[in-house]
């Protein structure tokens, strides 16, 4: 990277706005600034990554990424996206934010770029499969790995997902092996998420391509009774509705 860029992405780092509308107002070439040697993220990627919301929102403001057509961005997916960066992984600055649960800069990026919404990365999965993990990794990413029970916990975020459900967000999409994001949330106990997740909409009798339901994922005894609890009043739910008139 050339002095410039190094100097934007510290600026960014810093959260130091002014600098970067300086920086920008005088290097106005280098507002995209992908990072070839981590995975091209952009300058709203990483601003997205670590909740830099004013910075997002001046990045957004400069131009960086929008609703135009794109074909000759080097890290834009092989040119189909509609203005949109994408990283090596073939995530967006909206996947980042969601995986590391910083609901302000997902709500920004939500509302300026709705059709990233339901847009997966090169895994499938969306930024709700991510948000409902509240980090990055998914614990079930691979068919091989499907029929060992995952044994980690991580904290509870709902705000990233109501955000994300409320600007039309899949509750019900799959990534590549077949997971939704209750097979996400389940595995990370997330109990929170997957109880907005089945309030949603989001089926918890679907199975990913090893065949299991979510609730397989179930991380504690606890958590797995929980689940079927769920399970019982979205059934229950199902049959009022079935039973109602004109259903």
């Amino acid at each position: 990277m050339s002095r410039v860029d190094l100097s934007i992405r510290q600026a960014i780092l810093l959260n130091d706005v002014a600098l970067v509308r300086r920086l920008l107002k005088h290097h106005p070439e280098h507002l995209h600034n992908p990072d070839f040697a981590d995975k091209s993220n952009t300058s709203l990627h990483l601003a997205a990554q670590h909740g830099l919301t004013e910075i997002a929102e001046l990045l957004v403001s400069l131009g960086h990424d929008s609703t135009r057509e794109v074909t000759d961005w080097i890290y834009s997916n092989q040119g189909d996206n509609l203005g949109i960066s994408v990283n090596t992984d073939g995530r967006t600055p909206l996947h980042l934010a969601a995986a590391s649960s910083q609901s302000p800069v997902v709500e920004l990026l939500c509302k300026h770029f709705p059709q990233t919404v339901n847009r997966p990365d090169y895994q499938g999965q969306t930024p709700l499969h991510l948000a409902s993990c509240s980090q990055g990794a998914a614990i079930v990413p691979s068919y091989a790995d499907q029929n060992s029970r995952p044994t980690t916990r991580t904290g509870e975020d709902n705000n990233t997902i109501d955000i994300l459900i409320a600007y039309g967000a899949d509750v019900n999409a799959r990534d590549d092996q077949g997971n939704t994001c209750l097979h996400n949330a389940t595995a990370w106990g997330n109990l929170k998420a997957v109880r907005a997740l089945m309030q949603a909409g989001a089926d918890p009798l679907r199975k990913n391509k090893a065949g299991w339901t979510p609730e397989y994922y179930s991380i504690t005894v606890q958590a797995e009774v929980y689940y079927r609890n769920l399970v019982a009043e979205w059934e229950k739910r199902k049959a009022s509705k079935a039973g109602a008139p004109g259903a």
